[in-house]
């Protein structure tokens, strides 16, 4: 009896050891999981940190480029502009001139048939 006393007394001492020696890799996984799980959010927070960095610089790009679209599409509306005022002076002015060489020739050519006429009618008037 006293053997199977040692024995149970041996079984005993050996589940309660490998029962601490569970309990002692399950704290070492457990510490090895904690940590990977730390390095894995660090990362995570980083992966997070630098998107949240490449869409700052993204939208500031964004808000450049819009920028820089108003600027040309303000130059461009104000040159079309410009362009349109200069053609409508343009074509004022070269009507103008049009006007003034027509005026000009009815002149020249009126002042031409009227000394013509008188030149026609002294000569009516020494051969009569």
């Amino acid at each position: 009896m006293i053997q199977i006393l040692k024995v149970f007394a041996l079984s005993l001492a050996l589940c309660g050891s490998l029962a601490f020696a569970d309990e002692a890799d399950l704290q070492q996984e457990i510490a090895v999981r904690d940590s990977v799980m730390q390095v894995q959010g660090d990362a995570c927070t980083l992966e997070k940190d630098s998107l949240r960095s490449v869409i700052e610089t993204e939208k500031a790009k964004s808000e450049n480029w819009e920028k820089s679209y108003n600027t040309v599409k303000k130059d461009n509306e104000t040159c079309a502009q410009m362009l349109s005022t200069s053609i409508g002076v343009n074509e004022n002015k070269k009507e103008k001139e049009d006007n003034d060489r027509r005026a000009a020739a009815m002149a020249t050519s009126s002042s031409f048939l009227g000394g013509v006429g008188i030149g026609l009618l002294i000569m009516w008037l020494i051969m009569k």
